[in-house]
């Protein structure tokens, strides 16, 4: 074989292998990024704006790298400013059809978690059992709506701690 096609055989040999351990790689990535564009495209509520929205995973969500069972768990959240009220943002979110798995939030603690250089940032909080009826109009109320689910990694049993 002439050298000439050796030398191009290994070179699209070593660019077939870097390709696929790119892709393996962000395999988990593209998963979490895929659900928060899902969750991303909920239409607002009228009269509500969005102040922030961000999504990580990792095995931190959740109560700690066992809460989760040390399975990775994607966590996508939004924080509103919304001049409906609380009932109305409840209903808008876990009826007609219900979002399985969102978490409403009015009263909030911001966790945060850095780990190898990466900054994992959720929401814990108390959904409310007797959400208020008072509108906000003129004096916005903020909200956070966040959704979480554990997935599958690429790396399997080499992701758990």
């Amino acid at each position: 074989m002439n050298n000439k096609y050796k030398l191009l055989l290994l070179a699209a040999l070593v660019i077939t292998i870097s390709w696929a351990t790119v892709h393996f790689f962000n395999h988990d990535k593209r998963t979490a990024k895929d659900f928060a564009e899902e969750f991303y495209a909920i239409p607002l509520p009228p009269k509500t704006k969005v102040i922030d929205q961000d999504f990580n995973y990792g095995v931190y969500y959740g109560g700690g790298p066992w809460g989760s069972g040390g399975r990775p768990t994607v966590v996508a959240y939004k924080k509103l400013s919304s001049e409906l009220s609380e009932k109305d943002l409840v209903d808008r979110y876990t009826s007609n059809p219900p979002l399985e798995g969102v978490e409403i939030y009015f009263k909030w603690d911001e966790k945060d978690t850095t780990t190898a250089g990466s900054e994992k940032k959720w929401f814990e909080g108390e959904m409310p059992k007797q959400p208020s009826t008072e509108n906000h109009k003129g004096s916005p109320i903020e909200v956070v709506i966040q959704s979480r689910e554990e997935f599958e990694s690429a790396f399997g049993e080499f992701a758990r701690p």
